[in-house]
C-alpha cells in the first residue's frame, strides 16, 4: 500500500509556517514607507523631542549634525545648549544614523545623494527630498494652527519621534 507522505504533523508543520510566514510579511514595512532608524535609548528624544519633532538622523548628512550640535546656543534663535557630555553624545548617535553614514539604508542614501556635498543644510524642509515628498501639499495646510510650519513633522507623521514618516500613517490635521 503506497500512502502520500502526508502526515497530520507534516500538514500542522506547513500551516505553521504558511502562518508565521504571513504574519512576518504583515508586520514588514511596505517598500514605500519611510522608516528611520532613530538612537538608541531616551537621550535625543527627551533633550531634542522636548521642543520640536526629533527628527531621523537619516534625513540629514553627519556634517549637517555636526553643524547643528556645534551651533546650540542659536538654534534657530533659541538656545539649547547641552553638557558637553550629553551633547557629544547625541552628535555621536545623529552621525552614526545620519544619511551619509555606513549605516544608511537605500532612502537615507538617495537622501544624502541630493544634497550638495558643499553644504550642510539646516531645515530638513529645505532639502530637495522634503520638497519632493511634500510638493502635493498645498501652502494653505502648512498654515493650519495645528501645524504652523513644514518643520512640525509631528503634526501630521503621528510616529514621526520614532523615525516613521510613511504615508499610510499620515493624519492631516484640520
Amino acid at each position: 500500500m503506497e500512502t502520500s507522505g502526508i502526515t497530520w504533523k507534516n500538514l500542522s508543520t506547513l500551516i505553521l509556517a504558511v502562518g508565521a510566514t504571513a504574519f512576518a510579511i504583515s508586520q514588514a514595512p511596505a517598500n514605500d514607507e519611510a522608516i528611520f532608524p532613530m538612537p538608541a535609548g531616551k537621550t535625543y528624544v527627551e533633550e531634542c523631542g522636548s521642543c520640536h519633532t526629533a527628527f531621523a538622523p537619516g534625513l540629514l548628512p553627519a556634517r549637517s549634525w555636526r553643524r547643528m550640535m556645534g551651533e546650540l546656543a542659536n538654534h534657530f534663535g533659541e538656545d539649547a545648549s547641552l553638557e558637553e557630555p550629553r551633547r557629544l553624545a547625541i552628535l555621536k548617535d545623529l552621525e552614526t544614523l545620519a544619511s551619509d553614514s555606513p549605516q544608511a539604508n537605500m532612502r537615507m542614501r538617495r537622501i544624502n545623494g541630493a544634497i550638495p556635498a558643499n553644504t550642510a543644510p539646516q531645515r530638513i524642509a529645505d532639502t530637495g527630498y522634503f520638497k519632493y515628498m511634500h510638493d502635493e501639499v498645498p501652502k494653505h495646510i502648512w498654515q493650519r494652527k495645528k501645524i504652523g510650519t513644514p518643520g512640525n513633522c509631528i503634526a501630521c507623521h503621528t510616529r514621526a519621534n520614532e523615525g516613521r514618516y510613511g504615508e499610510r500613517e499620515v493624519r492631516i490635521p484640520q
